[in-house]
């Protein structure tokens, strides 16, 4: 055998004997049926460190200590709406946004939460370590897991509110409007390029049926990935929010108007901007029914619902009933 070859086989022998560094870390694995928030405390060589926020898919891991692991325990806390988190009250600063927070005291005087984590024990000597979420977290409804594993996929009808390309760097994202929410989905290779081209030949207001994996990134925003889109039949609900694209002055206070483009309504006041809304046309709203047609509202940053009682509406005027009050508001179109 020649030297180099005695070489090859010596370097083959030490990769096959050595650990891997380049895959050694700590890794929080999510095995649960939501996405979750999670934060990591450690000490380092000079102070108790906390980190976060990484946000784990669903069957997807986080890196959050990378490289050889120097110590045996580290600190978890999970914080997902409908979730509840185990502890082991040892406390850590946190704050709402991400974060990289070094000392665990004081935490309230210098503008942060103090929150408790849980150990977790990585063992002797342990160069990487992987750690399921589940070991710490149970549903906050008893019956969510049995729905959840009956009902695995979402599926949800909405009005499709047309694409858009961000600025460089980013990449193209679709919008669509239901269930008091706005969901996003982006050209970012999960969603199949068949249909991610079905998307952008649907016409703008169109009510289509979506169906794949939902993660909410905040209080009335998600994002998809979309495995099927079904473009619905054409009903009263889809001509009537056809009928109402454009934009509508109040008759009663010449300042005050508001645009519907596709499913949001842009309200303004003096011809400046006040809020925008999403909106639904259905056969009833909260607690109300009865006959016509009720329009209802959400807002896209509070949440704040509101219900109204078209009672007619022609090519040039519009009459809304606001529930619960009963008060008539008039406007006339514009454009």
């Amino acid at each position: 055998m020649s030297l180099p070859d005695l070489r090859l086989l010596l370097v083959l022998a030490m990769s096959l004997v050595l650990p891997s560094v380049a895959q050694a870390a700590l890794d929080l694995c999510n095995d649960t049926s939501d996405p979750q928030n999670v934060a990591i405390g450690y000490k380092n060589a000079d102070s108790w460190v906390s980190e976060g926020w990484w946000q784990v898919p669903v069957g997807e891991c986080a890196e959050v200590v990378p490289g050889v692991l120097p110590r045996r325990f580290y600190y978890l806390r999970v914080e997902t709406e409908g979730w509840v988190f185990t502890d082991d009250k040892l406390g850590f600063c946190v704050d709402d946004d991400d974060f990289s927070i070094s000392g665990d005291d004081s935490c309230a005087r210098r503008g942060f939460r103090h929150e408790n984590f849980a150990r977790i024990d990585t063992g002797p000597e342990t160069p990487d370590y992987s750690h399921s979420l589940s070991l710490n977290l149970k549903p906050a409804d008893p019956d969510r897991a049995a729905r959840i594993a009956v009902h695995p996929q979402f599926v949800s009808e909405a009005v499709f509110q047309g694409c858009e390309t961000e600025v460089a760097s980013y990449s193209s994202f679709c919008t669509f409007i239901g269930t008091g929410r706005r969901f996003l989905v982006y050209d970012d290779g999960r969603t199949s390029s068949k249909l991610w081209q079905q998307m952008q030949e649907i016409p703008r207001g169109r009510r289509v049926e979506l169906y794949g994996q939902r993660e909410d990134l905040f209080d009335t925003t998600s994002e998809l990935v979309l495995t099927a889109l079904v473009v619905q039949p054409e009903n009263r609900f889809d001509r009537l929010l056809a009928s109402l694209q454009g934009l509508w002055l109040s008759t009663m206070d010449p300042n005050d108007s508001f645009r519907v483009s596709g499913a949001e309504r842009i309200n303004s006041y003096a011809g400046a901007e006040t809020s925008v809304e999403y909106i639904s046309l259905q056969d009833s709203c909260a607690d109300y029914d009865g006959e016509g047609v009720f329009l209802y509202t959400w807002d896209n940053n509070a949440g704040t619902s509101l219900c109204y009682q078209i009672t007619r509406i022609s090519d040039e005027e519009l009459a809304l009933t606001y529930l619960p009050r009963g008060t008539e508001l008039v406007y006339r179109r514009e454009g």
